[in-house]
Formats: C-alpha cells, sequence, structure tokens
C-alpha cells in the first residue's frame, strides 16, 4: 500500500539522523528528528486515507483466479452482462484491499479465504449503491466454533459486532458455505445483516418478511439442524430471508411472492440463472 512506501523513506531518514546524533552530534539534528518522526506518526494515523485514496485513483486488477472462481460458484456474477461483471469485480477487489483480516486460527490467511468474506458485501453494495465498508472494514478469524462478549453462553461459528464493524467467522463453515445450497452460507447471512443495518429502505423489506420458522420451509434444511450447524439459529428472520432469497430462489418466490418481488425490485434476479440466458 502506498502508506508504507511513504513511511519507509521516512524511517530510514529517521534512522540515519538517530545514528549521527550518536556519533556526530549537531545542534540541528534533534529538531530533524523530531520532525521525521513526526511526519512518520502522521502517516500512520492517516494510513486508512492514503491507502484509500491510492485505491481510488488506481483500482486493482481483477485476480484469474478469483474471477473463475465467481464464475462457477457465485450465480449472481454468472447472470451479470459481461459489461457488469467488470464493475462488481472491481468494488470486490477495492473492498478486499479496504478491509483488514486477522487470524486467530494460528495460521497464515489466504486471499481465498479473504475474498470469500468480501463476495455478498459486494453484491449488496453494488445492487443498491449502499456502501457498508466505511463502518464494516474488519474481519476476524477462527479455526473453530467460538464464544465473544455478544453471547458468552452460545457458542456459535459467525457473527457481526455491529458497534466495532467487524465480522467474525470460523474458517471452515466459511468456505462450506459456497459448495452449494445445503450448506448455510455464514458470509452472506452476516453480510445481509449488515446491509439491512445501513439501507435506507430496509424497513419495507423486513414489514414483509416472514418468520424464521416459515423461511425455512424453503430450504433442505429445519431449525434444528440449522440451529445444530450454526450453534445457535439465526435470529434475523429478514436477513435470512435475503438468505434464501439468493440460495433457494425459486422455493422463496414459490412460498412468498410478495417477498421475493420486493427483494428482486431492490437486489435483482440476476442470481436466478433459470430465468435468463448465461452469457459466457
Amino acid at each position: 500500500m502506498l502508506s508504507r512506501y511513504i513511511l519507509l523513506p521516512i524511517l530510514l531518514a529517521a534512522g540515519v539522523i538517530l545514528y549521527l546524533m550518536v556519533f556526530q552530534f549537531r545542534p540541528n539534528y534533534p529538531p530533524i528528528f523530531i520532525g521525521l518522526i513526526m511526519a512518520a506518526a502522521g502517516v500512520l494515523m492517516l494510513e486508512r486515507a492514503i491507502n484509500n485514496w491510492w485505491l481510488e485513483k488506481n483500482p486493482p486488477t481483477s485476480d484469474p483466479a478469483l474471477v473463475n472462481f465467481l464464475y462457477n460458484y457465485i450465480p449472481y456474477y454468472r447472470g451479470l452482462p459481461p459489461n457488469l461483471r467488470k464493475d462488481y469485480e472491481r468494488l470486490l477487489e477495492k473492498i478486499i484491499s479496504k478491509t483488514e483480516f486477522y487470524s486467530r486460527a494460528g495460521s497464515d490467511l489466504s486471499d481465498a479465504l479473504k475474498a470469500l468474506c468480501c463476495i455478498y458485501p459486494a453484491v449488496f453494495s453494488f445492487q443498491t449503491q449502499t456502501q457498508l465498508i466505511k463502518k464494516f472494514n474488519t474481519v476476524v478469524f477462527y479455526g473453530h466454533p467460538f464464544l465473544t462478549p455478544n453471547f458468552p453462553d452460545q457458542v456459535h461459528v459467525s457473527e457481526v459486532d455491529f458497534e466495532d464493524g467487524v465480522y467474525i467467522y470460523t474458517i471452515d463453515h466459511l468456505q462450506l458455505g459456497y459448495r452449494g445450497s445445503a450448506y448455510f452460507n455464514t458470509a452472506l447471512y452476516e453480510a445481509a445483516k449488515v446491509w439491512l443495518s445501513k439501507y435506507e429502505g430496509a424497513e419495507t423489506v423486513r414489514e414483509i418478511s416472514p418468520s424464521v420458522a416459515e423461511v425455512l420451509e424453503a430450504s433442505d434444511y429445519g431449525e434444528k439442524e440449522l440451529s445444530a450447524y450454526c450453534g445457535m439459529l439465526p435470529d434475523d428472520s429478514t436477513a435470512l430471508l435475503i438468505h434464501h432469497f439468493f440460495t433457494f430462489p425459486e422455493q422463496i418466490e414459490r412460498l412468498y411472492p410478495e417477498a421475493y418481488k420486493k427483494l428482486t425490485e431492490i437486489l435483482g434476479d440476476y442470481h436466478v440463472l433459470s430465468k435468463r440466458p448465461v452469457i459466457i
């Protein structure tokens, strides 16, 4: 990132001045050293703003492996016209670049794993021009189900800390969510919760949302199975509806046509491949 390239010469210069202060002291060295340290502190304080400005001016290029994954595993992307795919790719790469990732799993984080967390925040932002990344820009990964201050008595596999803008995931469940509709997609569900907290028209969706039990009628699993899988039953029925809108669109349309119509008006129906020719 640009901030690192700015910071490096400042720190090198400060190191040289410090050396000269020790071995060849001159009266003008301390003010120069203090100025360099203040400049370095300023860069660190403005690090995110500097990097975001650089990303706006120089959007990252799409990784071919990521594009291939999107085409094969994300129906929404596959249903987009080619020109919109490029726009979505740029937004996704930008969100990945602006997100801070932390591992509590004792291992390095792959680029593919980072992308899995950002795919659906990018979908919601792309479709509704709702900027989620401004506040929700941190992801923490665990290698196992976890407890948090928000849920100290329930071991679970995903969460959003709305106060701090943090997504929290277990790696295994995050990855399983992209292996087909038989698995609950924790990244999609948590991103839907975040989108609902920021989207101005969210209340109009909540007003027509079925209950959790009713939404689950559209899927291959029920409350008991989902609760066991997630550690606790997802309790945001509207976020769950949106999850199923993307993973079980035909069933949602059949069971809850009003809700389906509302969601297509807001989020589109690019992911419903049965209703559109797929352009390679």
